[in-house]
C-alpha cells in the first residue's frame, strides 16, 4: 500500500472528499478487487488503532486525517490520481505506515493465546479435605482463572510444587506477572518435575507481556530432553 493511498483512504473515511472524487473512489472500490482489499485492511486497522492504542497515537492518526483533507484532490479510475506531495508530507505518511506495520506485525506474530493450552489440574488427592484447593482445581479446569487464584490464596498447601505450578499459571492468565514469575523462578531452581515446565511458562509470561528478549532467553534454557522442548523451538523460530 503506497503513501498516497493512505491519504485518499483517510479523506474518504473522514467524509471530506469532494463529491466527484468520492464517486470515482467508490467506482474503483467496485471495479478493483485489490484496491477494495487494501481499503478494507486500512479501515479495519484504523479501527483497531482507535480502540487499542494510546491517545497520542490516535491523535497522530487524526493529524494525518486533517492534513489529507487539505491536500487530497482527486482519484482517477486507473491509475489513481494523487497530488504532488511535499517531502514533509511523505514523512507523515511514512510514519503512519510504520505505525500500521507495527500493529499488523503484532497481530500476525506469535501470541500467548497460541500456546496457553494448559494441562488439566489434578493435584487433589483422595481424602484431601482442603475445600479451597478443591475449588481452585475446579475453577482452573473450567478456565475461571481469577476465581482459581482466589481459591488458591485461601489454601494453606503451598509446599506442593504441583499446586504452585498451577497457581502460577492462573496468575499469568490474570496478568499478575510479578507473583507468577517469582513462583516460577523458584520452581525453575528446584529439582521437581515442574522445573522445565516452569521455564516454559516463564517464557510464555514474557511473551504475553511482549517482553520478547526475555521470552527468547527462557526458551533457550529449556533442555532437549524436556517435554516442552519442541514447542519451545517452534516458538523460538517464530520469534527470531
Amino acid at each position: 500500500m503506497n503513501d498516497e493511498m493512505y491519504i485518499g483512504f483517510e479523506s474518504y473515511l473522514a467524509n471530506e472528499m469532494p463529491a466527484e472524487d468520492k464517486k470515482l473512489f467508490e467506482e474503483k472500490l467496485v471495479n478493483d478487487a485489490q484496491f477494495k482489499q487494501q481499503f478494507e485492511l486500512y479501515k479495519e486497522t484504523t479501527q483497531f488503532l482507535s480502540h487499542k492504542f494510546s491517545s497520542e497515537t490516535v491523535a497522530f492518526k487524526e493529524n494525518l486525517k486533517a492534513i489529507s483533507s487539505k491536500n487530497f484532490e482527486a482519484l482517477e479510475e486507473v491509475p489513481t490520481k494523487v497530488v504532488n506531495l511535499k517531502p514533509w508530507y511523505y514523512a507523515v505518511a511514512a510514519s503512519m505506515a510504520l505505525v500500521f506495520g507495527t500493529i499488523l506485525y503484532n497481530q500476525s506474530g506469535p501470541q500467548y493465546g497460541d500456546y496457553n493450552q494448559h494441562e488439566t489440574a489434578q493435584f487433589m488427592e483422595r481424602g484431601d479435605e482442603d475445600a479451597n484447593l478443591k475449588q481452585a482445581q475446579e475453577f482452573f479446569n473450567e478456565g475461571q482463572f481469577q476465581k482459581a487464584v482466589d481459591a488458591f490464596e485461601k489454601s494453606t498447601q503451598f509446599n506442593n510444587p504441583e499446586v504452585i505450578y498451577f497457581y502460577a499459571i492462573a496468575l499469568i492468565e490474570t496478568s499478575q506477572y510479578a507473583k507468577s514469575d517469582l513462583l516460577l523462578r523458584d520452581l525453575k531452581k528446584g529439582t521437581s518435575v515442574y522445573k522445565d515446565k516452569a521455564t516454559w511458562y516463564l517464557a510464555l509470561s514474557n511473551l504475553k507481556q511482549k517482553k520478547i528478549g526475555a521470552c527468547i532467553s527462557y526458551l533457550k534454557q529449556i533442555p532437549v530432553d524436556a517435554e516442552e522442548y519442541e514447542k519451545a523451538q517452534e516458538l523460538l523460530k517464530d520469534l527470531e
